[in-house]
């Protein structure tokens, strides 16, 4: 006929239901904690600096944009302009004067070039220059994060250690009493 089972294998058995349970909603508990963790490193360390650089990337080709177009623009206007003034010449007096205007006006264009060479290279060594700052922030943000995070980690990691070892001495405290009270109520 099989024994029953001992009240210390009943109350082992209870224990260790009751850890397993515990365990458990500490598990879920620590898994939500860190999924919110996980999204808010992602956006730090990628959204966010996307985000940035999408906007630094976006205003710096506005401005490129912008000044190409105005180039184009003056151009076109001065060459339609001079194409107008060939058509009002009907002598040597107004010939003359075409042709001044024409050399006034290649004149004023290369300074025009200059100035709008000097604008696109000026635009363009800014956003060199703030896309690495941009560049050497996220890293050194993320040098940051990760020393943190393993900071924490290793606080985790001892923490769950001297709880685990606490919980295994309770039990094998509690089971040695059991023992010692099962020995003296057989005796």
């Amino acid at each position: 006929m099989p024994q029953p089972p001992s009240w210390i294998t009943i109350f082992l058995s209870y224990q260790k239901a009751r850890i397993d349970y515990m365990s458990a909603e500490k598990t879920k508990t620590d898994i939500n904690q860190a999924t919110e963790r996980t999204t808010e490193q992602f956006d730090n360390a990628v959204a966010e600096p996307v985000r940035a650089y999408g906007a630094l990337t976006t205003d710096y080709f506005e401005q490129l944009f912008e000044a190409q177009f105005d180039a184009v623009r003056s151009f076109t206007d001065n060459s339609l302009a001079q194409s107008r003034s060939w058509l009002e010449v009907k002598d040597a007096d107004s010939f003359r004067q075409v042709v001044e205007e024409q050399q006034n006006l290649i004149r004023d264009m290369s300074e025009r070039l200059k100035e709008d060479a000097d604008k696109i290279r000026s635009l363009s060594e800014e956003y060199l220059k703030s896309t690495q700052q941009l560049t050497a922030g996220n890293v050194q943000a993320g040098q940051e994060k990760l020393k943190e995070n393993m900071q924490k980690s290793q606080a985790k990691m001892e923490s769950n250690l001297k709880k685990s070892k606490e919980g295994a001495d309770e039990i094998s405290k509690q089971s040695q009493q059991q023992s010692d009270k099962s020995k003296k109520s057989n005796h």
